[in-house]
């Protein structure tokens, strides 16, 4: 299991330490951008959500690789919820969990395809915990990079903006992730990675926190100008979204591009 301690927590005085935000990288540099437009391009017209399953299965096709996903399955895991393995003859097997919902097998899915394709040469097996997946921190590691690619292979920005055209709420992000068919958290994430507004949201297991994640304007603001909501969600996962004042003074500081802007 991946360990929860590189996860967003605030810093000492109540503080939140920089995000990697969606704003500040140039798309033309973004690695992933040409990926994801090819699979994009392959997935049926007006197919939503996307089948991460078969966008795993074409990848190769799409990309004009040589090292094909040949089998993405369900499978009875105990000790982790999702792998990715190298076959004999150079190609890939994605395993998730039987005991998954289908939303977060979906997600999980579309990021051990990341893992592949995103990996290099080197790379022969993953495993990982969907818990551990829901504290991924953002950032420049392996993971990192793959939960960007999902997150952004699975929720395009233009579509999360379509249909969060107002005021964002615990509310209205639980009905996006219904109407995308993906996991609450993650759609939280993908939210908190480009809004405006001066919010925080935290994940917690059974009391144990997994991460806590700002958006760019809520740097610096302290714990005691936070107000918001917390909601119980599946298997234990409790979340909060808070907002600070609308007018807020945002701490100065340099500002560090994301991976995969948007």
């Amino acid at each position: 299991m991946m360990a929860f301690a590189a996860s967003r927590v605030p810093a000492p005085g109540g503080e939140l330490p920089p995000a990697v935000h969606d704003g500040g990288a140039r798309p033309d540099r973004a690695p992933c951008y040409p990926v994801i437009a090819a699979l994009t391009a392959a997935m049926p017209q007006g197919e939503a959500p996307p089948d991460a399953a078969r966008l795993a299965l074409g990848a190769a096709r799409a990309l004009g690789r040589a090292d094909p996903v040949l089998s993405v399955q369900a499978a009875p895991l105990r000790s982790f919820d999702g792998a990715l393995y190298r076959t004999g003859t150079g190609a890939w097997t994605i395993l998730y969990g039987d005991r998954l919902p289908a939303p977060r097998a979906r997600f999980m899915i579309a990021y051990l395809l990341g893992r592949q394709l995103l990996g290099g040469p080197g790379l022969e097996f993953v495993e990982c915990a969907d818990e551990a997946l829901m504290a991924m921190p953002d950032d420049e590691s392996a993971g990192g990079l793959a939960y960007a690619f999902a997150a952004r292979l699975l929720m395009p920005l233009e579509a999360c903006r379509r249909h969060l055209p107002g005021a964002v709420d615990l509310d209205a992000l639980a009905a996006l992730a219904q109407r995308l068919g993906l996991p609450l958290p993650h759609v939280a994430r993908r939210w908190l990675s480009y809004t405006a507004q001066r919010a925080v949201l935290t994940l917690g297991c059974d009391g144990r926190p997994l991460g806590t994640w700002a958006s760019e304007t809520a740097f610096g603001l302290p714990a005691a100008d936070l107000a918001g909501t917390h909601m119980a969600w599946e298997d234990g996962i409790g979340i909060g979204l808070s907002f600070g004042p609308r007018h807020g003074a945002a701490r100065a500081g340099q500002r560090r591009p994301a991976a995969f802007p948007r």
